[in-house]
C-alpha cells in the first residue's frame, strides 16, 4: 500500500505538526508533502530530504523561498495543492485547517483528512481577519475591502466543492465536527489529537534550565493575531504576578510593543525537556482565545498544573470546570482581572489538586489515536 501524508505549512512546529509527525512515524515509508516548507524550522522533526521533491517546485514554496511570509503564498495555496500529482498513491492522509483538502484524486483513492478547522479566516472569522488587515478604515473600506469580499466568496464555494472529494472526515473535537457539519453538511469521526502526556508528566526534579522568573503563568502559542495574547498582556500591564509568552510569530514585535511592564518577557519556542521544565515550574496556564481543541491544556495538565482560559464550550472537552480549570468569560477580556485575582488565590492554596489534572489529561492518549488511524488506513 502506498501512501502520502499531506500538510498545507510545515513552517513551525506547532501541535498540528504533531498530529503530521505522528503520521510520519506510524508510516516511515510514505511520502509526505506540503505547500509550504522551511527547513531551518522544522529540519530537525522533518528533514529536507522526506520531502517529496515536488514540494520545491510549487509556486507557493518559491514565494515563501523568496519572502519567508505565509501570507504572500496564500494566492498561490489552492492553485498549488490542486497541481500536485497523488495519482500514484493508494491512501492519501491529509493534515489540513487551510488548503490541504482541496488535494485532487483519483476515484480509487483512499483520501483521508483530519481537520484541525475548516479555514476559519474563510467562515467565522472572516471579519475579524478583515479588522486585522485593517479594512474598515480609511481608503482600504472603498478600494481593497470589496475585492476581499469576493474572493471569500470565491473561497468559500471552492471550499465546498473540494470538501466533496474527501472520503473520510476526520474531526479533532466536537467542535471541529459541527463546523464541518455546518458548512461542508458532511458526518465525521471524532478522533482527538495526539497528546504526549508521558513527556509531560515525567520526572525532572535533577535537571536545571534557567529561568526568567521564579513564579510565573505561561502562554505557549503561536503568536498571531487570533490567538488574542493582547488580553493577556493588557492584563498582566495591571497585574503583579509574571507572565512567560513561549513562541514566535509575524505578530510578535506588535505584542511585544504593548508590553508596558517588567514582569512580561517573551521567550523562543523551546523544544523537548526544556519545554516540560518551563511548563513544570509554572503556577498556571493562560489561554486567552477560542479553539477548535487545545491540545495545550492537555499537556499542561499533564504537568500536572490548572489552567485559567477564555470559557468557550469546546473546552469542556478536555477539561473539569473548577476542578482542573477556571475562565473568564468576556471575549474581549473585560472580566480578566477580576476573575484571575480570583484564581490566582485559590491556585496558590493549592484549590485545584494536581492528581485531577493528571488524571484528566490521561484520557487523551497518543496510542489510541495510532490505533483508530491504523484501523482506518485497512478498511
Amino acid at each position: 500500500m502506498k501512501i502520502a501524508i499531506l500538510h498545507e505549512m510545515l513552517i513551525k512546529l506547532g501541535w498540528a505538526e504533531k498530529v503530521v509527525e505522528t503520521f510520519v512515524n506510524l508510516f516511515p515509508e510514505a511520502d509526505l508533502y506540503t505547500l509550504i516548507y522551511d527547513e531551518e524550522k522544522v529540519g530537525k522533526i522533518f528533514p529536507k530530504s522526506k520531502i517529496n521533491k515536488e514540494v520545491f517546485k510549487l509556486k507557493s514554496q518559491k514565494i515563501y523561498a523568496l519572502t519567508k511570509k505565509q501570507r504572500f503564498c496564500l494566492p498561490f495555496m489552492a492553485w498549488s495543492v490542486e497541481n500536485l500529482d497523488f495519482s500514484n498513491y493508494d491512501v492519501i492522509l491529509c493534515s489540513s485547517s487551510w488548503f490541504a483538502h482541496w488535494a485532487i484524486t483519483k476515484p480509487e483513492t483512499k483520501f483521508i483528512v483530519y481537520y484541525h478547522s475548516p479555514a476559519r479566516y474563510m467562515w467565522d472569522w472572516t471579519n475579524e481577519y478583515k479588522a486585522d488587515l485593517w479594512l474598515n478604515s480609511s481608503w482600504k473600506k472603498f478600494l481593497i475591502k470589496p475585492l476581499i469580499n469576493k474572493l471569500f466568496l470565491e473561497l468559500r464555494i471552492w471550499d465546498v466543492i473540494a470538501s466533496n472529494r474527501v472520503d473520510i472526515n476526520l474531526a479533532n473535537s466536537n467542535n471541529t465536527s459541527n463546523r464541518i457539519k455546518k458548512y461542508y453538511r458532511k458526518d465525521s469521526i471524532l478522533l482527538y489529537p495526539p497528546v504526549e502526556t508521558k513527556r509531560f508528566a515525567k520526572d525532572l526534579s535533577d535537571t536545571k534550565y534557567e529561568l526568567n522568573f521564579k513564579k510565573y503563568y505561561i502562554i505557549i502559542s503561536a503568536l498571531t493575531e487570533f490567538k488574542k495574547i493582547d488580553i493577556a498582556i493588557k492584563a498582566f500591564n495591571n497585574l503583579d504576578e509574571n507572565l512567560i509568552i513561549v513562541w514566535a510569530w509575524d505578530y510578535k514585535n506588535e505584542l511585544e510593543k504593548t508590553v508596558k511592564k517588567q514582569n512580561i518577557t517573551f521567550v523562543w519556542p523551546k523544544y523537548d525537556d526544556e519545554l516540560v521544565y518551563l511548563v513544570q515550574n509554572s503556577m498556571w496556564l493562560i489561554f486567552p482565545w477560542e479553539e477548535d481543541f487545545g491540545i495545550v491544556p492537555i499537556e499542561i495538565m499533564a504537568a500536572w498544573k490548572p489552567v485559567f482560559a477564555y470559557y468557550w464550550w469546546w473546552l469542556t472537552e478536555t477539561v473539569l470546570p473548577w476542578i482542573t480549570w477556571d475562565f473568564f468569560k468576556d471575549k474581549n477580556g473585560m472580566d480578566f482581572i477580576e476573575n484571575f485575582k480570583i484564581f490566582h488565590k485559590n491556585n496558590l492554596e493549592v484549590k485545584y489538586n494536581p492528581d485531577n489534572c493528571k488524571k484528566q489529561a490521561s484520557i487523551f492518549s497518543k496510542e489510541n489515536f495510532e490505533n483508530k488511524i491504523k484501523e482506518i488506513i485497512k478498511q
